[in-house]
């Protein structure tokens, strides 16, 4: 059978062949996973090269079938989650370039568990698995390509882990997450999620939500305050009078035949709270002289119409995807005050 994708004019392409039936694929700065079908439980990786060339750099077991996976260049990990006795799990692969060299080793850790020294030097040529438990199952997931932190979509909630180096000594460092910080949303199930520099998009089937998790300054003994809620406005009753039983309304009889479609939104700044979405945070972490705390600021919510046309399909219209790009600017080092800073450039 052969699949067709309305894919935007590129010059060129490349077909990759695959020694079993993918099933999912993502891409990293030079490299390409592409998982099989629940069958396999394997992920194929290929080495992006020059000119498009794709070459086979070998493959690697995953613990369970891959509904999902992201790649992060930022600490060269890949992150998955999978399927196994209708149960779905979060799982991050690090050093899984040994595998291309031939090695078979693996371990298995839970998030956080700290290795003995004494291991040092079986660790180097192994591939880690580290398990990531979460009290709801994981939706959606997504990489900052900035710093390497991962944020995961659960139901009503967004979790985040901050990625971080592990010195266990000199000739060893491994990467470990952190739950840090959870984004509690409430009556919202997130489709995609997108993370970049502390900017969080998620996207339901038509609406979409851009935050911005800004820096406050807050005492480390108040680990139990840090956190925002956006109250939702109240919905005023039209009239000032509530019927006792609308059923019975003659108007509501006849709107019951037809299809009612929301018209399209869109909210900038600070009337992007009307949204009607309350966020509260609960930073997880323990409190430290250098515990990061934040608020919550919205920059923009937008609500997409379906298509109302005679050759649409509305039951079918819903957003595809979302994604966030860092934007960098070119600057010159220079000293200031004995500190070396970028000087900007116009």
């Amino acid at each position: 059978m052969v699949q067709l994708y309305n894919l935007h004019p590129f010059g060129s392409q490349r077909v990759v062949p695959c020694k079993q039936e993918p099933a999912h694929f993502c891409c990293g700065q030079d490299v390409l996973f592409v998982a099989s079908a629940a069958a396999s439980c394997r992920v194929e990786v290929f080495a992006v090269r020059e000119q498009g060339r794709c070459e086979a750099l070998g493959s690697f077991a995953t613990l369970g079938p891959v509904l999902r996976m992201a790649h992060s260049s930022a600490g060269d990990y890949l992150v998955t989650v999978e399927e196994k006795s209708k149960a779905t799990f979060l799982r991050a692969y690090t050093n899984w370039r040994c595998m291309s060299a031939g090695s078979s080793r693996v371990c298995v850790r839970m998030v956080g568990h700290k290795m003995e020294e004494s291991y040092s030097e079986a660790l180097k040529e192994q591939m880690s698995v580290v398990e990531m438990p979460l009290s709801d199952p994981p939706l959606c997931i997504s990489c900052c390509p900035v710093n390497g932190d991962l944020l995961v979509g659960c139901k009503n909630k967004l979790v985040m882990f901050c990625l971080k180096y592990r010195v266990i000594n000199q000739n060893l460092t491994l990467l470990d997450f952190e739950r840090s910080l959870i984004l509690h949303i409430d009556n919202l199930i997130p489709a995609e999620v997108a993370f970049c520099a502390r900017h969080i998009a998620i996207t339901t089937e038509l609406d979409v939500l851009i935050l911005k998790l800004e820096l406050v300054q807050q005492s480390a003994d108040r680990t139990d305050q840090c956190a925002q809620g956006v109250s939702a406005p109240e919905k005023a009753v039209d009239g000032g009078v509530k019927d006792e039983n609308p059923s019975t309304h003659p108007l509501q009889l006849e709107l019951d035949e037809f299809i009612i479609c929301q018209k399209p939104v869109e909210l900038l700044g600070e009337e992007s709270k009307l949204c009607e979405i309350p966020v509260t945070l609960e930073s997880t972490v323990l409190p430290t002289e250098d515990t990061k705390h934040f608020q919550v600021q919205y920059l923009l919510f937008r609500r997409f119409a379906p298509d109302q046309s005679p050759f649409g399909f509305c039951e079918e219209t819903k957003l595809h995807s979302v994604q966030l790009l860092p934007v960098y600017q070119t600057g010159k080092w220079i000293c200031v005050n004995t500190q070396w800073v970028v000087s900007q450039e116009a």
